[in-house]
């Protein structure tokens, strides 16, 4: 099996036909299993007998909520610990190594495929274990042929099916337009979607389990599972939102740097609003914990694997922040404004946290450039994620705003996050920009390498919002900062290498552009490229970055092609992101909802009496 997997030279464009028919043939498989344990529950004619009712019983035990949930939610957790595992295990692997010998033969991949799989799994258990419940979901969805489904487990389906769609998806690409060795190629975006957006799913079977049996969404928990769970969600929103600028942690990022700040500040006000409201006193606190620990538990797995760890955004000056403004109880009554005051100050927090942070720990350093267009996109990302996760903490104890508010919020935060990720996308890369460099050589042990001094014009290489060196995928990472030694001189502070597999070159990023100049390049049939060997002194000019960091991409493909197929590709995570945002309101608001608490952090009280149920023929 092993010599089959690997019996390919690191393909550049789609798998090998072998992998393909393997990887259909166990997902046909598991989910033929899959069907016959939940059609076998919803056609026995003792269900509280089958095996996947005793599971669902076992596990809403522990958690302290319904088997339609519980099982699904454990089912879904479990696999996106695996999926986390593996997405940072295959990320280092690629930076440290490149391509794969096939999607088969990276170990990586199965961690990532069995997450996607179990999401599409849980999904399915809840939909299966929904039909014989004793206390069914009051907001369920009719389905076809008399079924019905909790709004989380079809959401949980949905998710599931189209993170796997991904896969194939990714496979097309690669063959239409070679290998995008970027976290966000438009099919990555598809699989990582899926998985992210599962999180706020697993709260609303939260919700949904809570007011099955009659109780308010803000009661206390009902077990130490429950209690688990409430922390665990935001945590994961947290966890999850802060991966998306991952490159950047590595230092291998291949977009301009105020996607960082724009990013980590959605989601530490998202996250740490949502936690705050929903969690009471210490709620912002706990879920940072609850990230530090799930993030770093990550890093040294990976590098226990003998691969290289990314840098970990801390978070911590954005949850004291929002614990500080938490302490006004009237303001967090009022979830939006909390959120909309809460938003910003995070945002600012997380700008000069990041600020100061990346001096000491992340590979490419903030400098002053960074500061006009990356204070104020910070803080209009955290206005955006404070908003959005107001209303998450809000739904999640069952104190949503009116519909209109909650709407205008809703659409306010997304346009907002439109509009900055537009501009985040805009590039202008000049043609003219020439460097003559001087590759002094220093002794190596493998083979060549050397000291870079660059002659750039000072224009576009004085001020950047980040300059250095790269070299990866020749077994790690090495980043080499350039720095300014004579007006228009540029010097790195230690030796590249220029051998191997070994792919290095000077990046930068100033204003809107994003250029590389390669200094050295392998030789690769596969694609096939030439390579790129320098002399120890040449004059060349600074290319688009894509060129370099994307050497697999081909070239001949027409430029027409990849545009639609990209814009494809997101209209299908917005039609998703649209479902999830609807389905999430249903479950959220109440025709009848509960009254709002009048304390931030309830003390337990006696159990809600059950509400009546909704009989399954009438749900929806």
């Amino acid at each position: 099996m092993t010599s089959l997997l690997a019996a390919v030279d690191a393909p550049a464009a789609g798998a090998p036909e072998a992998q393909i028919a393997i990887a259909t043939t166990f997902a046909s498989v598991a989910t033929g299993l899959l069907l016959w344990l939940v059609l076998a529950h919803i056609r026995s004619p003792h269900p509280e007998r089958t095996l996947l009712q005793r599971a669902g019983d076992a596990t809403g035990r522990f958690l302290g909520m319904e088997p339609w949930a519980a099982l699904p939610f454990a089912v879904g957790v479990v696999g996106l610990v695996a999926g986390g595992f593996g997405v940072f295990w295959d990320i280092s692997l690629h930076i440290d190594q490149g391509r794969d010998e096939g999607p088969l033969a990276n170990p990586s991949h199965y961690f990532i495929l069995y997450a996607l799989y179990s999401l599409f799994a849980a999904g399915l258990l809840s939909l299966g274990l929904h039909q014989h419940a004793k206390h069914p979901s009051v907001r369920a969805i009719r389905l076809p042929g008399g079924m019905t489904a909790p709004v989380g487990g079809l959401l949980m389906f949905i998710c599931g099916a189209f993170a796997l769609t991904g896969f194939p998806l990714d496979d097309v690409w690669h063959r239409m337009f070679g290998q995008d060795v970027t976290l966000w190629g438009p099919t990555h975006l598809v699989m990582i979607n899926g998985a992210i957006l599962s999180v706020p799913v697993l709260a609303v079977l939260v919700l949904e389990a809570k007011r099955a049996v009659g109780q308010k969404p803000s009661d206390p928990a009902r077990s130490v599972g429950e209690q688990i769970v409430r922390v665990t969600l935001p945590g994961a929103l947290l966890f999850a939102i802060a991966f998306w600028a991952t490159e950047f942690d590595w230092g291998i990022q291949q977009y301009r740097l105020v996607w960082q700040p724009l990013l980590i500040s959605l989601a530490g006000a998202m996250a740490l609003t949502c936690g705050r409201l929903w969690l009471g006193r210490g709620g912002a606190l706990r879920v940072v914990a609850f990230y530090l620990v799930a993030r770093g538990a990550m890093e040294l797995a990976v590098v226990a694997l003998g691969e290289t760890a990314p840098s970990m955004p801390l978070f911590l000056l954005e949850a004291v922040v929002v614990e500080a403004l938490g302490w006004n109880r009237k303001l967090t009554r009022e979830p939006l404004k909390f959120g909309a005051l809460a938003g910003p100050l995070v945002g600012l927090a997380s700008f000069a946290g990041m600020y100061a942070y990346s001096q000491v720990a992340m590979p490419n350093p903030y400098t002053p450039a960074i500061i006009p267009e990356g204070l104020p996109t910070a803080v209009l990302a955290g206005l955006a994620g404070g908003l959005l996760g107001a209303l998450l903490g809000a739904g999640m104890r069952g104190d949503l705003p009116v519909r209109q508010a909650r709407r205008t919020a809703a659409w306010g935060a997304a346009g907002l996050l439109i509009v900055l990720g537009a501009n985040a996308l805009w590039l202008n890369n000049p043609t003219d920009v020439r460097a003559t460099v001087t590759l002094t050589p220093v002794a190596g042990q493998d083979g060549r390498e050397a000291i870079v001094t660059a002659r750039i014009p000072d224009a576009i290489a004085d001020n950047p919002e980040w300059r250095a060196v790269t070299a990866w995928q020749g077994g790690g990472i090495i980043t080499r900062r350039l720095e300014r030694i004579a007006p228009g001189v540029y010097r790195t502070d230690g030796p590249v290498p220029l051998h191997g597999a070994w792919k290095t070159a000077i990046r930068m990023n100033a204003g809107r552009a994003m250029l590389s100049l390669p200094l050295y390049l392998p030789r690769e049939p596969a694609i096939p490229t030439p390579g790129v060997t320098r002399p120890e002194q040449f004059t060349a000019s600074f290319i688009s970055d894509h060129e370099v960091m994307q050497t697999e991409r081909k070239d001949y493909v027409p430029g027409w092609l990849w545009t639609p197929a990209a814009l494809l590709m997101l209209t299908l995570c917005a039609a998703f992101i649209t479902a999830l945002a609807m389905g999430i309101a249903r479950a959220s608001s109440d025709d009848d909802p509960d009254p709002r608490d009048t304390d931030d952090d309830p003390a337990p009280r006696p159990a809600a009496r059950p509400a009546p149920r909704v009989p399954a023929h009438a749900a929806g």
